[in-house]
């Protein structure tokens, strides 16, 4: 009876393990295997262009190295030599004074007293008369000649100023000009260049300033000779003026007679 129920069990069983029995088409392996081969060629084609991607990259950036090392990185140059004091020379003012400041600070009492480190001898504010009598003298007719004055005393100081700050610029100029000699990249090169150009830029135009003081003197002299012209000529004209009304006066006072003379009759 025992023996009967695996038996019986197994007839029972025997169709469904008939079922599962594993089916293969070889037409089909075939096909997934070439799909698989496929699949597995366009890795590898895909891993080679990534690998190319690469190479290519670092030779760019081998490239861009090359080319920073050759020429600089502008950003990385902050501290140029010269840069700085050439700023400073740019904002600094010269000492000289326009002609319209300096016509007004013009006094008489200046012009009278001015030596001129020591070649002239002042005339002083007034003077004595033979009778001992002590007289001011009129201040206002010598503001012109304290102009002149004031506009050599500004183009000696201009002049001095620019001396010393020429010298200054000079000395800069000779050390970047070194510092451009020893450079070792493009990019420092050009902005040493660039500060060198703005030195001589700047020295120019500290000289011009010696020029333009000498052309305030000129200017002041050439006005005040203008105006001694012109006090001649007002002076001609009262004269003529005063001849005339002399003459006028003149005929009043002394009135010719028209009137037929007068004989005295023989009678």
């Amino acid at each position: 009876m025992k023996l009967l129920i695996p038996i019986a069990v197994l007839a029972i069983l025997s169709p469904l393990l008939w079922a599962q029995e594993v089916v293969t088409d070889p037409v089909s392996d075939t096909l997934s295997e070439e799909m698989h081969l496929e699949d597995i060629a366009k890795y590898v084609q895909m891993v080679e262009n990534q690998v190319q991607q690469i190479t290519t990259l670092t030779q760019q950036l081998q490239q861009v190295q090359a080319y920073v090392k050759a020429f600089g990185d502008p950003s990385q140059i902050v501290n140029v030599t010269g840069a700085n004091q050439l700023i400073g020379s740019l904002q600094q003012n010269g000492v000289g004074q326009t002609m319209s400041k300096l016509q007004q600070l013009a006094t008489g009492a200046n012009a009278l007293t001015y030596t001129g480190n020591g070649i002239y001898q002042s005339q002083g504010t007034s003077f004595i008369t033979p009778d001992g009598v002590q007289i001011p003298r009129a201040q206002d007719l010598y503001t012109k000649y304290g102009a002149v004055q004031g506009s050599s005393q500004n183009f000696q100081s201009v002049t001095n100023d620019v001396l010393a700050r020429r010298e200054t610029l000079r000395q800069q100029i000779a050390a970047t000009t070194q510092e451009l000699q020893s450079s070792t990249t493009d990019a420092e090169t050009q902005k040493l260049n660039g500060v060198l150009a703005g030195y001589t830029a700047e020295l120019q135009t500290v000289d011009r300033e010696i020029d333009h003081a000498a052309e305030q003197v000129a200017t002041q002299d050439a006005e005040n000779r203008a105006d001694r012209e012109i006090d001649e000529q007002a002076r001609r004209e009262e004269r003529q003026a005063q001849v005339q009304e002399g003459f006028s006066h003149y005929s009043n006072t002394f009135q010719i007679d028209t009137a037929a003379a007068a004989f005295p009759s023989g009678h």
